[in-house]
């Protein structure tokens, strides 16, 4: 037995120091540690960025605390997308460098740049991220930062969030709704024509019934009806309201609502059809949004189904039997 204790020591050894190992991430790959960001700015202190690919320049300009796009051409837009742009250009970091002192940038495709994100300060001071062919490694691209002559490389994961297109930064949605204050809302499109109220103006819309025409609805469904209106969204560059046709709209939509100082509006979204589309614009509001027309039927169509939990209004209490109806004029009894 005696001559097993040396092996059983080394067996035990080897466990404590597999687990030893294991314990300080000795088996696990080594992840590269991100580098210094390239820039590091104070959005208050910018005056514009751009973005320029093959298929052309993008433009934003930020003026009192707003962001306005200036190319290709104006538009509503989404402003936490327009500030995530800035954190993304300020999260870039090289991943290895190439060349630190590059004197022939056409080898790195770097003369002319396939692509070229700036942001402009105030002061006039310009950073310039320029990306040029793709590496040998794939996911990878040659890259430089104005001020320095280094070319190096940089991670595809890294630029993709700069690369927005018009559409990404424009807010897609028409409508704006705040449900605790909406006390109705009327729809008329086409032939359809129906209201949507809010039975006690002092509950909660999740917890106040609701009445669609004369039927009693439960919040949950009230709610989905609410959802379809507030979620309308288009796929398309809006448009301003003075290019379109003024032609007698097919849809209009009556909002009333209540605010915190019980002071009552009433916003009002007119439609115009358009092939397949329907350009939606607020009375007074500066865009116009082109929503599928699906869209509009399926809207207009919420105000015909039956919902759960709805409760109709009672029916006329039936004739006795053998008795002929009161609502069929002129009978013939044989």
């Amino acid at each position: 037995m005696k001559r097993f204790i040396p092996t059983l020591v080394l067996v035990v050894l080897c466990i404590c120091g597999f687990w030893y190992a294991s314990s300080q991430n000795f088996f696990k790959e080594q992840q590269p540690a991100a580098g210094p960001a390239l820039v590091t700015v104070n959005k208050d202190e910018i005056a514009s960025y751009t973005i320029t690919t093959a298929d052309g320049e993008i433009e934003l300009q930020r003026k009192d605390g707003k962001w306005t796009m200036a190319k290709p051409s104006p538009l509503p837009l989404e402003d936490y997308v327009a500030d995530g742009w800035v954190e993304s250009f300020q999260a870039v970091s090289k991943d290895s460098t190439v060349d630190a002192n590059a004197k022939d940038l056409a080898q790195f495709g770097l003369d002319k740049p396939i692509q070229q994100f700036k942001i402009t300060l105030q002061s006039g001071v310009v950073h310039t991220l320029s990306i040029g062919n793709p590496v040998a490694i794939q996911g990878f691209h040659y890259a430089m930062f104005s001020g320095s002559p280094e070319v190096f490389q940089l991670s595809d994961s890294k630029a993709e969030p700069l690369l927005k297109t018009q559409l990404d930064f424009m807010d897609k949605n028409p409508v704006k709704l705040e449900y605790e204050q909406v006390r109705s809302m009327m729809v008329s499109w086409k032939e359809q024509k129906w209201t949507l109220t809010k039975v006690d103006a002092d509950k909660k819309s999740f917890e106040s019934d609701w009445k669609l025409g004369e039927t009693t609805v439960k919040p949950a469904d009230a709610s989905a009806v609410l959802d379809k209106l507030q979620f309308l969204t288009t796929d398309q560059p809006a448009k301003g309201v003075a290019e379109l046709k003024q032609e007698e709209p097919a849809l209009r939509i009556e909002v009333k609502l209540v605010d915190a100082s019980q002071k009552e509006t009433t916003a009002v979204y007119v439609g115009r059809i358009d092939q397949d589309n329907v350009w939606l614009l607020k009375e007074g509001g500066e865009w116009a949004y082109a929503v599928p027309l699906a869209s509009i039927q399926e809207l207009a169509d919420k105000g015909n189904l039956p919902m759960d939990g709805a409760e109709a209004p009672p029916a006329e209490a039936a004739p006795p039997a053998g008795t002929i109806p009161s609502a069929v004029p002129n009978a013939v009894q044989n």
